[in-house]
């Protein structure tokens, strides 16, 4: 399927049979070593056959421009359809012109070793995984792959390097007008790299002929919030530019090194690199023009006030991270113990049900036993303290009712008291020693009654 809208496949037609080849990393090259190989084989059949550098997707440049110079014509420079409608994105991270064709130069940067090679020893990225193109929908010229790289990073703070997850997918193609690619980056390794995207717009028209237009776009999307938007932002519009930029350089080098494959024979590639050189100054002067006010260089102050407050978002967005990682956790645990329960339930039969709400209860048990142990021991001391304290309470009152009940049945006065004086002999020292036994006397009653009231007291507590 590829073959048809990428130039990496060739068709052999001979009398009987046809045989198709794909995958070239390099495909007009290796059709040149065949045909020249089978014209040393076979001089009769190459005298008659109508010669030149040919193709199998299209007629040959050659014959374009031959055709071009005896009408008169001249291709004119393409726009593409977001360049009519204004849908550029925001920042433009590439504007330039190179030699070639369209179908070469989208075959230079999405199908072929040389880009590859681009990123493993220019950009020095580690574990590079590409998929084949595959079409978005049946029947249809509109491919998409998907990539994975890790890249090192530079920054003081923060991981020394990422996986970028990279999916490239056409959304138009047109090589007789242009074609556009929109490219999604995403980060997830990278702080708040789960509520962002870089999306990269790539733009290839014609500019002439035998030149190509390349308008490279891009912006940060995101789907959710982050503390550190700015330095986001800044940082990945500038890797944008950086990479680009370089991407551009390597191009033209590769260019310069294979002009028979992108720049046909007849022209001059030192009118190109001029017109490609006034396109780029162009370009940068435009785009000097619109940073002119952001170039100024910061106070000392206010690079201080900078660094702290991106330090200040950076532990903000930290602290966030970290939350929202824990909340994630819980989350996922909570509903991955719930289904294996559910998983559990279903699966088991009612005897197993059974005996596991059985040992549900028996561990209920004992917990509530455990709890209420501690409870019970201090009730039961207290109960055991009141019932000593009234024991010795009614001992004692029953024995000064015993002591009473002895006198009254024995009749004989009972012994005075500890600490009364003894019997006088006169009359008026009888009356004050009888007035001093009733109130001793009185005393123990009192006595005594106060101690039946808290008696009565302690059997209504219990």
């Amino acid at each position: 399927m590829t073959a048809f809208v990428i130039p990496n496949g060739i068709q052999v037609t001979t009398r009987q049979n046809k045989y198709t080849f794909a995958s070239f990393l390099s495909r007009d090259t290796t059709f040149d070593v065949i045909h020249n190989i089978w014209k040393l084989e076979r001089p009769d059949d190459a005298s008659i056959s109508s010669g030149g550098r040919g193709s199998f997707d299209a007629p040959s440049m050659n014959a374009t421009l031959a055709d071009q110079e005896v009408t008169g014509s001249v291709r004119k420079a393409t726009t593409c359809v977001c360049g009519k409608e204004g849908k550029h994105l925001v920042e433009t991270a590439l504007d330039a012109v190179v030699p070639g064709t369209p179908e070469k130069i989208y075959g230079l940067i999405f199908a072929s070793g040389f880009m590859k090679d681009f990123m493993s020893v220019n950009q020095k990225l580690m574990d590079i995984q590409i998929s084949d193109w595959t079409p978005t929908a049946p029947n249809s010229n509109l491919l998409v792959r998907n990539m994975s790289y890790i890249k090192p990073l530079n920054g003081s703070l923060g991981p020394k390097q990422t996986k970028c997850e990279i999916r490239d997918e056409m959304v138009y193609c047109d090589f007789d007008d242009h074609v556009i690619l929109l490219t999604t980056t995403r980060t997830p390794e990278v702080p708040s790299g789960g509520v962002f995207a870089v999306k990269t717009r790539t733009c290839i028209m014609w500019a002439s002929t035998v030149s190509t237009r390349i308008v490279v776009t891009t912006e940060v999307e995101w789907t959710g919030r982050s503390f550190i938007k700015g330095i986001i932002e800044r940082s990945a519009i500038d890797g944008q530019k950086v990479y680009h930029g370089e991407l551009e350089k390597a191009m033209r080098a590769y260019i310069k090194e294979h002009q028979t494959e992108f720049v046909p024979e007849g022209v001059d590639l030192a009118t190109l690199s001029q017109a490609a050189a006034a396109a780029a100054a162009k370009a940068a002067e435009t785009a000097a023009d619109a940073t002119e006010g952001a170039s100024k260089e910061l106070t000392e102050e206010e690079e201080r006030k900078q660094r702290e407050k991106e330090r200040n978002q950076r532990g903000l967005q930290w602290a966030w991270d970290t939350f929202d990682g824990a909340y994630q956790v819980a989350c996922r645990s909570t509903r991955t113990a719930i289904e294996l329960v559910q998983d559990a339930w279903e699966q088991s039969t009612s005897t197993a049900i059974l005996y596991f709400v059985i040992v549900l209860l028996v561990f209920s048990n004992i917990y509530t036993l455990m709890r209420s142990g501690g409870r019970d021991e201090a009730v039961v001391r207290k109960t055991l303290r009141k019932e000593v304290e009234r024991e010795k309470l009614v001992q004692g009152v029953v024995s000064a009712l015993w002591d009473e009940l002895g006198v009254a049945k024995s009749g004989s006065p009972s012994p005075p008291p500890p600490g009364m004086p003894p019997v006088a002999a006169t009359a008026r020292e009888e009356v004050a020693q009888l007035l001093k036994a009733l109130d001793t006397a009185e005393e123990r009653l009192w006595t005594l009654k106060s101690q039946l009231t808290s008696m009565q007291e302690l059997e209504k507590l219990d």
